[in-house]
């Protein structure tokens, strides 16, 4: 038992020594950034009710938190994610107000061993909430691109997608197995999947090629061609608008075979990827319905940089100079 007093536990994260310089001028040129948006800077609370997380299913299963019983007796939870709190504590602060939050600090979910991935993630990001559609998503995706020189990272893309285009497919195909099949692109299980659902016509040529749906904006033009949901080609019609109306186009690829990494999201899904992490360094999206479970009707939309996954890039890609 001795040895312990000289560890770290494998939950924990590695000490930070020599990149804490760097990090701090990621995280100050972030919050200058989020000032010039009107973004205020909040901190929260470590621990979060069980229950908080549990009752709006936002897709963190019970399993992955860091549980404790308070003195009452009550689960409570490390910080699993920064929207929930702060759609908590929008609906205290809110009553249909924009606010716009801005926050730096760790999250905390129980990870897979030996999965390159950390318990403690540190994240900075964003939400901003009573902004609906089109205006709402122009000013997110502005600030992604105003924010990424701050990273210093080469070859950042910024992949887009739509849960609402997700969630009409997957109301459409109506197969337990469609979404594994969809997040291992898998091919081969696709056309079994059809076949065993005698899907046929414009679905049956979109799920066959969902698998390779990636690229720039002649891949929702192509699937625009072949789709003939209105709701997915609403779904489509977003995007493809959203795109036109941003700036620096060549940092931006679609992802139609995207899954939404938590079940809040309803419209946009943002990932952002860099050649040297295994990992997205930024995740966001749209969630119109959250707010619904303080009773209230409130669109918003956020995104967070995954500060782990951009040292460790940045860490790789200096490696790879030497």
């Amino acid at each position: 038992m001795e040895k312990f007093k000289y560890l770290a536990p494998e939950e924990s994260a590695d000490a930070m020594v020599g990149n804490v310089k760097e990090l701090r001028r990621i995280e100050n040129s972030l919050r200058e950034h989020f000032v010039q948006y009107d973004y205020n800077e909040v901190v929260l609370p470590s621990f979060e009710y069980v229950d908080l997380y549990q009752t709006m299913d936002v897709g963190i299963e019970e399993e992955r938190m860091f549980q404790f019983f308070n003195h009452e007796g009550k689960r409570i939870a490390l910080r699993a994610d920064y929207t929930v709190p702060l759609a908590r504590l929008y609906h205290k602060q809110g009553a249909g107000q924009v606010l716009r939050y801005a926050y730096f600090g760790p999250v905390y979910r129980k990870e897979k061993r030996h999965k390159g991935r950390s318990n403690e993630i540190l994240q900075a990001g964003i939400e901003l909430m009573g902004v609906s559609g089109e205006r709402g998503d122009l000013e997110c995706l502005r600030l992604i691109q105003d924010t990424l020189p701050s990273l210093q990272l080469k070859d950042i893309k910024i992949e887009l997608s739509s849960a609402k285009f997700y969630h009409r497919l997957v109301d459409l195909v109506k197969d337990s197995e469609f979404v594994s099949i969809l997040k291992r692109r898998d091919i081969s299980s696709m056309m079994t999947l059809i076949e065993r659902n005698k899907i046929k016509g414009s679905l049956q040529s979109l799920l066959m090629m969902l698998p390779g749906a990636f690229g720039d904006i002649d891949i929702i033009h192509q699937t625009l061609a072949i789709v003939e949901d209105q709701e997915l080609k609403d779904a489509l019609l977003e995007l493809k608008n959203l795109y036109e109306q941003l700036e620096n186009k060549d940092i931006f690829t679609f992802d139609l075979a995207m899954t939404p990494s938590m079940k809040y999201y309803t419209g946009i899904i943002i990932k952002g990827y860099s050649s040297y992490s295994a990992h997205p360094i930024l995740n966001g999206g749209r969630y119109d319905t959250l707010l619904q479970h303080f009773h209230q009707d409130v669109p918003a939309i956020g995104f967070c940089y995954d500060l782990s996954h951009v040292m460790s890039a940045l860490n790789k890609e200096e490696e790879s100079n030497d």
